[in-house]
């Protein structure tokens, strides 16, 4: 071997490596200040180094500054990710929504209308049960009386019960003992109640979601649009409760 090593001696990364002098390293840094100002890691490496040389009795003040704004930086770069999610997240429930309403109104008849709620909601709309629930004299005697496998009756004045006196047209919360038997699905550990209305003279109805998620539906969370969804099935079923014998004498 010679004095100069081999061939590929010479083009070791070792080798290279010590070539990269002082000098040429501050110089590319200078020509590209990106490199630094867009890796916090390294802006923070160079800035805690230079904290170092100061000594313990010297407070530098300008690093201490931008420490903090990197932190608020980073802050408000967390919020906007979490409001970007969360659009993201009403842009999707939204659009499924309106797919709901619009799949249930090319139902023609009563039947086939509980049949698209029945089969098609939850894919829609991702949970794992679906009823449709109407207050009638089929079921005075208390428990609910299931007419197939998504509509349901219940009792007369069930529906203000359920949702414990409020006037909002949605309940998200952790399922009841009193609405469980309302489920599918009887492992169902969250629930979503859209109140129906269908005029004056009849009585109110109810559609219930249930997720076997417990975290699926929450009182933090917005029922704009299952109100809406409830607006729109209260006024699509408006033509048919009478020919189905549910409606209020």
């Amino acid at each position: 071997m010679t004095p100069q090593g081999t061939a590929s001696e010479t083009s070791s990364p070792a080798r290279r490596a010590k070539a990269l002098s002082a000098v040429a390293v501050r110089r590319y840094i200078s020509e590209n200040p990106n490199i630094v100002l867009d890796d916090p890691a390294l802006g923070e490496k160079i800035v805690a180094a230079a904290q170092a040389n100061l000594g313990p009795n010297v407070v530098d003040m300008q690093g201490a500054v931008m420490q903090r704004m990197r932190r608020r930086l980073r802050a408000v770069e967390i919020e906007r990710e979490e409001m970007i999610d969360a659009a993201t997240e009403n842009m999707m429930s939204m659009n499924s929504i309106h797919d709901a309403v619009l799949t249930m109104l090319e139902a023609p008849t009563f039947s086939e209308f509980i049949e698209i709620v029945g089969a098609q909601f939850g894919t829609l709309l991702h949970v794992d049960s679906i009823r449709l629930c109407l207050e009638s004299a089929l079921a005075d005697d208390g428990a609910p009386v299931a007419q197939g496998s998504t509509l349901m009756a219940i009792r007369p004045g069930d529906v203000d019960r359920f949702f414990h006196g409020a006037n909002w047209g949605v309940t998200l919360r952790d399922v009841e003992p009193d609405t469980l038997p309302l489920h599918t699905d009887q492992r169902v550990a969250s629930e979503a109640l859209v109140r129906l209305d269908f005029g004056e003279g009849t009585r109110p109805g109810v559609l219930v979601f249930g997720a076997l998620d417990d975290n699926r539906f929450h009182d933090e969370q917005g029922g704009e649009l299952l109100v809406f969804l409830g607006g729109a099935i209260s006024r699509v079923m408006r033509r048919w409760l009478d020919g189905a014998g549910m409606a209020a004498e």
